[in-house]
């Protein structure tokens, strides 16, 4: 037969935890093996009891449970840590995961669904409310978008020669004369001059020469000379 869950019960309202701890001995899946009133105990029993799970609370008084949690995990504790909280707030919720929970659920959960995560927790599973995976995925979503608005944006990191043709064209220089001091053809600069242009989303000649005084390429005073 399949040994029981054990789990250590955090929470600093007593009434609340000998409730929980009633509800869950109930079951024969799992085994309340402890019980702690603060982050402080909790961090101690968990080194004493070796727990399958831990249940726990965020709001508490001295040490709160984000903080307890990154103690435990600082103590190599490798069972499950489910977070039960009144708190749907994102900040402890990504606080929370980011500390090394191994789910998120709210007080007001059913109690099928704590027994459920419990479980679930204890196989290795990760388990968030429905409101707060809707928090976490928005999140996410919200990552993923910036990330694809700064790839979408230009590159401007010039090479070192595209900077060197840049630098030749806003003193006024021709492609012909830029090839001539390079020593490349005609048309390698005007290769050149295609890719600055889109790096940069220049138009024209102009607007290049007023990136390369923007940019300390040249000296400003340079910018009300016309360019080729």
């Amino acid at each position: 037969m399949k040994e029981p869950i054990k789990v250590l019960v955090v929470d600093d309202h007593t009434l609340f935890r000998h409730g929980l701890m009633a509800l869950l001995s109930s079951n024969e899946q799992l085994r309340v093996v402890g019980q702690a009133s603060g982050g402080e105990e909790a961090i101690q029993k968990a080194r004493e009891l070796n727990p399958d799970i831990i249940l726990m609370d965020i709001q508490m008084p001295g040490c709160n449970g984000i903080e307890a949690t990154h103690s435990i995990r600082d103590n190599k504790f490798s069972g499950g840590i489910l977070v039960l909280t009144v708190s749907d707030r994102d900040n402890d919720l990504f606080a929370a995961i980011k500390a090394g929970a191994n789910g998120y659920l709210l007080k007001n959960a059913e109690p099928e669904e704590l027994i459920y995560a419990i479980t679930h927790v204890a196989q290795g599973e990760a388990i968030i409310s429905p409101a707060m995976a809707t928090k976490l995925l928005s999140e996410f979503k919200s990552v993923t978008s910036s990330k694809a608005a700064r790839s979408a944006r230009p590159d401007t990191s010039l090479s070192p020669r595209e900077e060197e043709i840049l630098r030749l064209v806003a003193k006024g220089a021709s492609n012909r004369d830029i090839g001539s001091s390079l020593f490349i053809t005609e048309n390698t600069v005007k290769c050149h001059m295609r890719n600055i242009m889109r790096k940069l989303y220049l138009k024209n000649r102009y607007q290049a020469v007023a990136y390369a005084a923007k940019q300390g390429l040249l000296p400003r005073e340079q910018l009300g000379q016309d360019a080729p």
